[in-house]
């Protein structure tokens, strides 16, 4: 597929210190997604995409070319960038370049996942795991095959492709049970992250920008037990 028919990127930072614990990366940005997380932070190109201008490929790749004697990882992450069937021939273009590439997902592709790592078009993988999969669309705001998403979990817990699995705590939708459900789920190997929920203007659901997160010793005492259920060795996160 040429290059100029490519419109899916609706976001791109050159240069960021914290998307990708290996060191500095350039972080892209799909449009559209399947789920309709309510706490999503990105819910303008979540919902809408087709109001956000478009990010030229060309511009792009003329960008990482430059870049890549200082960054060599990219972060495509969205949005969700499995529901684009032309990302397969993206990554080849960043591979021709040479660059490392993370895949952020909520794992619903799990063939396009696994065909991408067979390919070897990317290095590392975050899926974001919503909440026990009995719940999940709740979770989601949409109904969502939940055996997709096992499907994900089950090939990167088998070393598929390297990965971590990230859960954003959200009150009114979670309680902390819920979170340690999830990592009983993955099991003591699984790199399990736990975020905090941020009530921001660009949430989804106008309601949640007004939630306030859960207070910081509460989080920190859900981290402590998930950290002794898994054998993560990610710190978890904000």
């Amino acid at each position: 597929m040429p290059l100029d028919d490519i419109e899916i990127f609706k976001g791109f930072i050159e240069t960021s210190f914290i998307d990708w614990r290996a060191g500095l990366s350039s972080v892209l940005f799909t449009g559209g997604c399947n789920f309709r997380c309510p706490f999503c932070h990105n819910g303008p190109i979540v919902e809408d995409p087709d109001m956000w201008s478009t990010i030229p490929m060309n511009y792009i790749m003329d960008k990482l070319t430059k870049q890549k004697v200082w960054v060599e990882r990219v972060v495509i992450c969205g949005g969700e960038p499995t529901i684009n069937p032309e990302l397969p021939d993206i990554l080849r273009e960043f591979k021709g370049l040479g660059l490392m590439i993370k895949l952020d997902t909520n794992g619903s592709n799990p063939a396009m996942i696994r065909s991408l790592a067979k390919e070897g078009l990317i290095d590392y993988v975050a899926m974001d795991v919503k909440g026990p999969l009995d719940g999940y669309s709740r979770w989601c705001g949409t109904e969502v095959d939940t055996e997709k998403v096992a499907d994900s979990i089950s090939f990167l817990l088998k070393g598929g492709v390297p990965c971590e699995f990230r859960m954003t705590v959200v009150p009114r939708l979670h309680a902390e049970e819920d979170v340690y459900e999830v990592a009983r789920y993955l099991g003591p190997a699984a790199a399990f992250t736990v975020q905090d929920f941020r009530p921001e203007a660009t949430v989804l659901d106008p309601d949640f920008a007004d939630i306030a997160p859960f207070p910081a010793d509460v989080m920190e005492g859900i981290r402590k037990t998930v950290r002794r259920m898994t054998a993560s060795p990610i710190e978890t996160e904000s």
